[in-house]
């Protein structure tokens, strides 16, 4: 029975425990034991059996620092989270080293967390890749820039990646571990499950047997009930730190349509006002799967998990990225006539234009349909069953 640690250190979101959830519990069926060391423990036991899986913080930056520049790439954005000077890295790769010696781990699963593969270099313990295609960066040396309307200079990308790489290698010289040559070379494990298909790749040109398929919740949640009428329904994931989500609840009572709505965050009282015979809203996740064959629409914020299941199940989508991560996706959803769009530097955007004319859009509709048609032989079960054995096998 070994030890297995999953590790989530950046992002945010109920996704990164939503789509661990499966697998964790398939790996304790299998009789392993298994820990995690979570970015915020806030919805571990809504998602987690804290019976058979033991949590806990993990390691994170913690700085007041305000950036106001655009984050360029992988290398800039670590380099907000404490690689911008050894000190800082060292200290938090020990904390990360005694997490793991605690939960005596034999084996990381690790999801957008650089500084738990560090740790897990310097302790010499075999680690695996689990997430998206943005936490998992190509092998290409400098990593490409993740912002291509910006069109940074290639100097300027590469600069960034030697100094976060020389703050890495500082730390790796701290427990006498050889240096990395190339900053990709830190995610050379032994597997990287990228969880994500080609559609959904944040980046672009990998081989096409690098892909897993994405990673799916394993349907928590309420059933999403809407009322009984003729109308077009449409599901809304947001949240209340979503600096316009009033404006756009608001826009919902002048639009022809039955909406229910998870914000998450929000409480009942603060929900309220937004509330009509057309608008029900629910304080509970929405089981995602109870929307298929009843949704038109799916509006939210480009979470990976919510978008590869909404168009799996042939559905198309009205994107509101809020952070880098999904302003890359939903840019390239819209780039390929899959999805509505609106801009993250739009601070005041016509909702009510924008849901109906996502709602009347007839590609968005063809092509969701498309996609699900292409990939419904994708079966989850069969997903989690070949990751549980790999990790076996790199654990014999």
């Amino acid at each position: 029975m070994e030890n297995i640690t999953f590790c989530w250190e950046l992002g945010g979101g109920y996704g990164h425990l939503a789509s661990f959830k499966p697998l964790a519990n398939t790996l304790v069926e299998r009789q392993h034991t298994v820990s995690a060391l979570l970015r915020t423990t806030q919805y571990a036991e809504t998602f987690f059996d804290t019976e058979r899986i033991k949590y806990s913080s993990a390691p994170i930056w913690d700085s007041e620092k305000k950036y106001t520049s655009p984050t360029i790439s992988y290398a800039d954005i670590i380099a907000r989270q404490g690689y911008h000077s050894a000190s800082s890295l060292l200290a938090l790769v020990k904390q990360w080293r005694d997490k793991l010696q605690a939960y005596k781990t034999e084996l990381l699963i690790v999801d957008h967390s650089p500084t738990a593969l560090i740790a897990a270099r310097t302790l010499n313990l075999p680690s695996t890749l689990f997430g998206t295609g943005f936490v998992s960066p190509p092998s290409v040396s400098p990593l490409p820039a993740i912002v291509p309307w910006l069109n940074p200079e290639p100097e300027f990308v590469k600069k960034i990646e030697t100094d976060v790489l020389a703050v890495i290698n500082k730390v790796l010289q701290h427990f006498n571990y050889e240096k990395l040559n190339h900053l990709y070379e830190l995610f050379a494990v032994e597997e990287d499950f990228l969880c994500t298909l080609p559609e959904l790749d944040h980046y672009d040109s990998r081989a096409a047997d690098a892909y897993w398929g994405p990673r799916l919740g394993d349907g928590s949640g309420v059933d999403a009930s809407w009322p009984e009428s003729t109308r077009r329904k449409v599901f809304v994931y947001t949240n209340n730190r979503y600096k316009l989500v009033y404006d756009l609840l608001k826009s919902f009572k002048d639009i022809d349509a039955d909406f229910i709505v998870h914000c998450a965050g929000e409480n009942k009282e603060g929900l309220m006002p937004y509330e009509s015979g057309d608008v029900i809203f629910s304080i509970d996740p929405i089981n995602i799967n109870s929307i298929a064959n009843k949704a038109d629409l799916v509006i939210c914020h480009a979470g990976h998990g919510t978008v590869a299941a909404t168009l799996l199940m042939g559905i198309p989508l009205l994107l509101i990225p809020t952070q880098l991560e999904q302003c890359i996706l939903a840019n390239k959803l819209s780039n390929f006539g899959m999805a509505g769009f609106i801009d993250i530097r739009d601070n005041a955007p016509d909702f009510i234009t924008a849901i109906n004319s996502s709602l009347n859009n007839a590609e968005y509709r063809q092509k969701a349909t498309r996609f699900a048609e292409f990939y419904k032989g994708f079966n989850q079960s069969e997903q989690l069953e070949e990751i549980v054995f790999a990790c076996e096998d790199i654990l014999s």
